[in-house]
Parts: structure tokens; C-alpha cells; sequence
């Protein structure tokens, strides 16, 4: 599931679409759901200098509170409606559309805040000591947060 979790701001829509998921799964079959970050709009604002702009922050701020990010503004920068997830919703939610819970993981990590993430990837070497670096640290829950998209990975039992 990429992309219908964030696009149904209601949890009770959420948990339908992950009960459905569920259903048509055979047993022993996995789930893998991936949700925006409750951050992500204060991290991207903050690195793409929008946090300047009192409308955007006003957004950031109601997105803190209850992850509803609502653009009433024409600005397509500032992203579409959507619901932020916090980790820990995410991980309630699975369990209670009845599956069983394995891991979190951040889709995006410390690879996407290079400047210079083209250098990184096309030196071979320098591009091994990167993914050793998102390796160990894709799963740190202490960061996974700070990933724009995060994915849970279920399983139905």
C-alpha cells in the first residue's frame, strides 16, 4: 500500500483500507505500508527554506499538532491534503486491522540529506560506505521518524 494511507485523513477511513488489505491477503501474506512522517513538512520547510513563509508555517504547525496537513493555498509546493503519520500510529493501526506487526523501516535516509548525493552515488566506494550507513541505521527507531515516508511491514497471520 504506497500511498492510500496518507491520502485518507480519518483514521476509521485507514483502518478500512488496511482491514480490505487484510482480507485479500492469503495467510501468511505480507503487508507493506508505506505513510508520510508526521516531520516531514517541518523538515522539508526547514531544508527548502519555506518555513519563511507564515501561511506554510501555519501548516507545519496544525501538522505538528495532529498530522492533518491541509494546503488552502494555491502554492503546489506546500503538498497536497494528506495525514502525517507518527510511527507508533502507524504500528496501532496494523495490529489493530488484525496483522501482526514485524518492523518499521524509513524509506528515505541520511543518503537523501547529501548536497552532493550525485558525487556519493557514482564513487563506488564512497557509494558502499553509504548504503553500510543506511543499512545500520534504516531501522534506528530513534530516526526513523526523520524520514519523509516510512513504511510498516506486516504479515497476516
Amino acid at each position: 500500500m504506497f500511498g492510500p494511507l496518507y491520502h485518507l485523513h480519518e483514521r476509521q477511513d485507514r483502518l478500512v483500507a488496511l482491514k480490505e488489505a487484510y482480507r485479500v491477503l492469503r495467510k501468511d501474506g505480507w503487508l507493506f505500508a508505506a505513510v508520510i512522517s508526521r516531520f516531514a513538512s517541518a523538515l522539508d520547510g526547514l531544508f527548502q527554506g519555506m518555513l519563511g513563509d507564515p501561511e506554510f508555517a501555519q501548516i507545519v504547525a496544525q501538522d505538528l499538532v495532529d498530522g492533518k496537513h491541509r494546503n488552502p493555498t494555491n502554492n503546489i509546493f506546500y503538498f497536497t491534503d494528506a495525514y502525517f503519520h507518527r510511527i507508533e500510529e502507524l504500528e496501532a493501526e496494523l495490529a489493530e486491522a488484525g496483522f501482526q506487526y514485524e518492523k518499521t523501516l524509513a524509506i528515505e535516509g541520511p543518503g537523501g540529506w547529501l548536497q552532493n548525493f550525485d558525487a556519493w552515488w557514482n564513487d563506488a566506494a564512497r557509494r558502499e560506505c553509504l548504503l553500510n550507513l543506511i543499512r545500520k541505521l534504516e531501522s534506528e527507531p530513534s530516526l526513523i521518524g526523520a524520514s519523509a515516508h516510512i513504511m510498516g511491514i506486516a504479515r497476516k497471520p
